[in-house]
């Protein structure tokens, strides 16, 4: 199962995505797409099950459909939904994860763990390491996000979307920071370059995880002639600031024998184009983007290729399609560029940023053309010894295999310990909203108590998050685990307080279901499904309705009211009166479960009858 965004060929990651599914299921392997459904894309066997439509960038949305938004960039339920369904139905080996952020979002990766299917995530950028992908701001190299300091995405202001996208940004960062999504979900990563993978471990992540696969190149059929002494250089790509496109025009000012076109759109576009005019360059050419065909056409029509890039770059590429065309590659001195171009021997690399360093490499091609020739058959030779599409398959099947066996053999392993087909499996729960045990205040302690005793009599593991000042120093109860946990003594913030933190510790605890107590409660019961933890919730009464609550506290009992309906995954009611409010105030179902009580044993009656009280002879 292959994991993408788009189902259409938007950018490069989706031409080599579509590509290698094609080269897999040419080879007899069965591949599906889960993806955002867009009518731009080939129609597939599972297009029911894909993400509806996400535009980030409209404009008139209002102010609630922008949070909205924001909240499924985080982590979308909804993506998550779907994918299980189409695992029902698709039943996958491996799934291959691309390019999901933001339209199918981090969460994707909670449901294939849930399922117990390896996940090789393939990445694309450095996302990992930097909100803004790219670790560029203003244009040049940036790494103020290393060590987790993604709020500099925000003071940086380096997203193009502005600040308010780039807070987002930085809080899906920190959200999955936190879950440790990539470290708990992510069997292997799989890195384009050496340089991405140096990358990760020096931000600490670990090197054993990270496999290296450049990606492949197709070579023309027909081998390139060789390239003519007035054709024109060449660069092709997006067109933005950290890209050098500027540096290449500057550097041109000392090389005017030399033509460039220049293919490719962006946001520095028009600022190239002035830039261009105002020194006076009369031979560039701006030819926009262009089809595959085409660019292929104007890259053999070219001399040689120019790479200047201020970033540090995943792969770079337009260096393996230059090189199939037979054409030289002259490239800032950066990142994983010095992979790919061997100074001297398929290409010339240059100081990135220094415009005298790359007009001399640009008038060293310019004055020797057979060096320009020689280095670009050298380029073709690289792409055929070492980036293959037969060299790829070879590779990436390999390492679908190792996954896909690791896998069978951990669930070979848990067959020995398997528990009896009669047994019930261990809940693990946690109690949240109450002041504790050991101590009565209402229904809800005893609850805890009784309730909590006879799960962990049962076998449950049970939490019981406690407030500081009700419960005793003590780790256990009566076989539940005792969280003890602070909050301020007030009538308007104690449970508010006690029941966040509750809820933050509880995120990062082996837990199945969160059981959240009274409406106040109840308005966190959404948060830990954004984990994969069940929630419940059960309402003991309409707490608004008491006189001792002031216009705020029942505004905020209301919404937890309505909380305690559409945020868990189940709500109980203690009342066949609750539940009929439930359901003709709002129409909705919930499950009557009557609080119990505890059978005491009848005495017979001696006093009263001393008095002379007997049944049907009372005064």
């Amino acid at each position: 199962m292959y994991c993408n965004k788009y189902n259409f060929p938007f950018s490069g990651t989706e031409v080599y995505l579509f590509d290698l599914m094609q080269m897999m299921e040419t080879h007899g392997h069965q591949v599906a797409l889960f993806s955002m459904a867009d009518e731009r894309g080939a129609p597939t066997p599972y297009d029911g099950y894909f993400v509806p439509h996400v535009d980030f960038k409209n404009s008139k949305h209002s102010f609630l459909e922008h949070v909205r938004l924001a909240a499924h960039a985080v982590y979308s339920r909804e993506a998550r939904y779907r994918l299980g369904q189409m695992i029902d139905e698709f039943r996958p080996d491996v799934a291959h994860v691309r390019n999901i952020y933001h339209h199918l979002s981090p969460s994707i990766f909670w449901e294939l763990k849930q399922r117990g299917i390896p996940v090789l995530y393939h990445l694309n950028d450095f996302k990992l390491l930097c909100p803004n992908y790219n670790l560029v701001a203003r244009g040049r190299v940036c790494e103020r996000c290393q060590g987790g300091r993604f709020w500099n995405v925000v003071a940086e202001d380096c997203y193009g979307g502005g600040r308010a996208a780039g807070a987002v940004l930085a809080l899906e960062a920190y959200v999955h920071r936190c879950l440790r999504t990539y470290g708990k979900c992510v069997t292997r990563f799989l890195a384009p370059s050496e340089f991405v993978r140096a990358k990760l471990v020096e931000n600490g992540w670990a090197a054993e995880r990270i496999d290296v696969l450049p990606h492949y190149q197709k070579l023309p059929a027909q081998t390139p002639h060789p390239p003519t002494p007035n054709a024109p250089i060449l660069y092709f790509g997006r067109l933005s600031p950290e890209k050098g496109v500027s540096d290449l025009l500057r550097a041109l000012r000392y090389v005017p024998t030399l033509r460039l076109k220049i293919a490719g759109d962006g946001p520095s576009r028009v600022d190239l184009e002035e830039l261009a005019r105002r020194i006076e360059l009369k031979n560039v050419g701006f030819v926009g983007h262009l089809p595959a065909s085409e660019l292929d056409e104007l890259i053999r029509e070219s001399r040689f290729t120019v790479l200047p890039s201020r970033a540090y770059e995943t792969l770079g590429k337009t260096i393996l399609e230059s090189y199939a065309q037979g054409r030289a590659v002259v490239a800032s001195d950066l990142g994983s560029r010095r992979e790919f171009v061997q100074h001297g021997k398929t290409g010339l690399l240059y100081q990135v940023g220094n415009v005298e360093e790359l007009a001399k490499a640009l008038s060293r091609l310019d004055q020797h053309p057979d060096l320009a020739a020689t280095l670009g058959r050298a380029g073709r030779e690289f792409v055929r010894e070492h980036h293959s599409p037969a060299k790829h398959y070879e590779a990436m099947t390999e390492l679908y295999e190792r996954l896909a066996t690791r896998t069978i053999k951990k669930e070979m392993s848990r067959v020995v310990t398997l528990v009896p087909a009669t047994s019930k499996p261990r809940l693990r729960v946690a109690f949240i909203g109450g002041r504790g045990v050991i101590g009565k205040y209402s229904g809800i302690e005893s609850y805890y108590e009784e309730v909590g005793r006879r799960l962990a009599a049962m076998g449950h593991e049970v939490t019981v998050y406690c407030r500081t000042f009700f419960t005793p120093l003590q780790s256990e109860h009566n076989g539940m685990r005792l969280v003890r946990l602070p909050t301020v003594r007030s009538k308007h913030f104690e449970t508010v307080l006690h029941t966040a933190l509750s809820t933050l510790h509880v995120l990062f605890r082996p837990c199945d279901v969160v059981h959240y107590h009274t409406l106040g409660p109840a308005l966190f019961s959404f948060i830990p499904r954004l984990v994969g933890k069940k929630t419940a919730v059960t309402v003991q009464g309409l707490d608004w309705q008491r006189k001792k609550w002031g216009v705020v506290a029942r505004t905020v009992l209301r919404l937890g009211e309505k909380a305690a309906l559409w945020c868990p995954d189940t709500t109980m009611v203690v009342s066949r009166t609750l539940w009929s409010y439930f359901r003709e105030q709002y129409g909705a179902e919930t499950r009557y479960v009557a609080n119990g009580a505890l059978l005491r044993e009848r005495r017979p009656a001696r006093r009263i009858l001393e008095w002379g009280l007997r049944p049907e002879h009372y005064v």
